[in-house]
């Protein structure tokens, strides 16, 4: 649980008095009788009531630099600076092939020219007319087109693959590395995000390129920012020699692809890179040094940095001094300074925390400009730059935030505590599970005392923990990906307690078969079944609260019949529902019916079955 933040200065002098005055006639045994403001006595409890009021308020006046220092102290960040919004820009030279626009080349969208954001890698600008076609098991670029989702590969762990028709024209040679943006539809941070974490991929995926007609040749590198198309990414390809644009095909295949749900596909981009609201400057400061005095405080004041500066790093006469967020920490001899946003300025220490710079000698300030939240935004096609390439971003500009203030960085502290990094419970070893970076997880269950070496007995210390992957709602039964149990059994790993030994699995499953008895003869029949079908899968998957189906959950007659009579409403009558396990013959029975600890039903199939009406009365003695 999160601890709250004491509050320490709670009680006024009215709050104080009174509950003096409650105590008087029990401290004195009844003999203080006069409790009137004329008394004497009262007056000296009013002063001392008056006193107290003042400590507690200046008990809880803690400066920011106390709350930096015990921050640090609890191993939690201070107070963050600003950070740049992100997005990916597709670029465009029309008439211009062979272009290559460095790292590090800005381009801006309003008409000031501000908000400049910087490529991250160098975009070789290929020329490209139309839009990038998808065929998997038919041609699919239609569906890509009109933002409908395009499912790429299987999860069978077979080999499969899919091929795509980029719309390069002529037939010039590459100019550098092919870079294309690959977006699907997953809950895992982006490759350009500060929040991306590197994961192994679900499946071995190969990159080749052809000709119509011809055959597939692999690119010489690939750097694959998808992770094997477990996030969006953009993806670099190294293109064979001899390569040109006519060999407009691209091939992306696998020998086995152990997805836990096809990879779903929304957009595809040619010529693009991520691009952050930021640029990096340098800047020649020894003219200011020259003023200097050996007092406390120097500082050396970057040109266009105020209400701008995102980091720099300082060389004075050969020596690198160190940005650090405050001098709390520090001694005489370090070499540190603090970078001041506000003023865009480089502060140095006073002699005791942080050493204090000799004046003269050679200065050279790297630093970054930028960031903040006017970074963010939306998709737009008027991108600009210095060199007249225009660019669109292709997704959203977001992530950029304002410098945290100590008042926030109080509350984020206050939350982190309430965080979980040890698994000494069961409910740690969920948390930690669900919330393992880089893979999406929707679901777990630890078993404890659980061994897969050892399945009919239960062994002290060990932990079994069981991931469900989070997928769209049409996948049935979904397991996990290799990479993915690797990396949740790494964090588990971890956090363990020493003795503890941990191992991750997929969900056990559990085959359902059920048969549904309807009270006279419904109008549309296939219907029904359809729509009875469909609302008793979901409430095997989901529950009955809707966030899934209690591990080892007994099935209850009586919650299906609830579940398909919501569902039909006034289609047809529902009289009863049969359960049957494991392949057998759905059995009509009141009773529940259990699950084995751990595991999950899933339907395989549904029966419907009319039965005849009741009559009023109908088999009473």
């Amino acid at each position: 649980m999160t601890l709250p933040a004491p509050k320490l200065d709670d009680l006024t002098w009215a709050d104080l008095m009174a509950a003096i005055r409650r105590r008087i006639p029990a401290e004195s045994d009844g003999r203080w009788t006069l409790h009137a403001p004329a008394d004497p006595g009262v007056t000296l409890l009013e002063l001392f009531a008056y006193l107290l009021e003042q400590r507690l308020f200046w008990l809880d006046q803690v400066p920011d630099a106390l709350v930096v220092a015990i921050l640090r102290l609890l191993g939690l960040e201070p107070p963050r600076p600003a950070r740049p919004a992100v997005t990916v820009l597709r670029l465009g030279a029309a008439g211009r092939p062979g272009l290559v626009v460095p790292a590090g080349t800005a381009f801006w969208r309003d008409p000031a020219g501000v908000l400049r954001f910087t490529l991250d890698d160098d975009v070789a600008v290929f020329p490209v007319d139309g839009v990038v076609g998808v065929v998997t098991d038919r041609d699919r670029t239609a569906d890509l087109v009109a933002g409908r989702g395009v499912p790429l590969f299987s999860g069978d762990g077979g080999a499969a693959s899919v091929r795509f028709a980029l719309p390069l024209t002529g037939e010039y040679p590459a100019p550098g590395w092919l870079s294309l943006l690959f977006e699907v539809d997953s809950p895992v941070a982006p490759s350009w995000s500060s929040r991306a974490v590197a994961v192994g991929a679900p499946a071995e995926l190969r990159w080749s390129v052809f000709r119509e007609g011809g055959d597939a040749r692999p690119c010489a590198e690939v750097v694959d920012g998808t992770g094997g198309f477990r996030r969006s990414g953009v993806v670099r390809l190294r293109l064979p020699a001899g390569w040109t644009s006519g060999e407009r095909g691209l091939l992306v295949s696998t020998e086995a692809a152990a997805f836990a749900a096809p990879p779903r596909l929304v957009q595809v981009a040619v010529n693009v890179s991520a691009a952050r609201q930021l640029e990096r400057r340098t800047a020649d400061l020894a003219g200011q040094t020259g003023a200097w005095l050996k007092l406390p405080g120097q500082r050396l004041v970057l040109p266009d940095a105020a209400d701008r500066l995102l980091d720099a790093v300082v060389r004075i006469a050969g020596d690198e001094w160190t940005p650090v967020p405050d001098f709390t920490f520090g001694a005489s001899a370090d070499r540190t300074f603090v970078v001041s946003r506000s003023e865009g300025a480089c502060v140095f220490g006073d002699g005791l925390t942080g050493r204090i710079p000799r004046p003269g000698g050679d200065v050279r300030v790297a630093y970054s400009v930028g960031g903040g939240r006017a970074g963010n935004g939306g998709v737009t096609a008027n991108w600009v730059s210095e060199s007249e390439v225009t660019a669109a971003n292709v997704v959203q500009a977001a992530e950029g935030s304002d410098p945290e203030t100590v008042a926030e960085a109080r509350e984020r502290a206050a939350g982190s505590l309430g965080e979980v990094t040890r698994a000494v419970t069961a409910a740690d070893f969920v948390t930690l599970a669900r919330t393992t970076p880089g893979v999406a997880v929707a679901r777990a269950y630890a078993a404890l005392g659980a061994h897969p070496g050892y399945p009919c007995s239960r062994v002290p210390g060990a932990v079994t923990v069981h991931i469900v992957p989070s997928v769209p709602d049409d996948v049935v039964a979904p397991q996990p990906d290799p990479a993915m149990v690797c990396a949740v059994a790494g964090r588990l790993a971890g956090a363990r307690l020493l003795t503890a030994e941990v191992f991750v699995r997929g969900p056990r499953y559990r085959d359902v078969g059920l048969r549904v008895d309807l009270s006279g003869l419904p109008a549309d029949r296939a219907r029904v079944s359809a729509v009875v079908t469909s609302a008793l899968r979901g409430f095997l998957v989901d529950g009955v609260d809707g966030t899934g189906w209690p591990f080892g959950g007994a099935l209850r007659p009586s919650a299906l019949v609830r579940a398909a009579r919501m569902a039909l409403g006034d289609l047809a009558d529902v009289a009863g529902v049969a359960i049957g396990l494991d392949g057998a013959e759905p059995v009509e029975d009141c009773r529940e019916v259990p699950l084995r600890p751990g595991e999950l039903p899933v339907l395989r199939s549904v029966r419907t079955r009319v039965v005849a009406v009741a009559e009023p009365g109908e088999g009473l003695v």
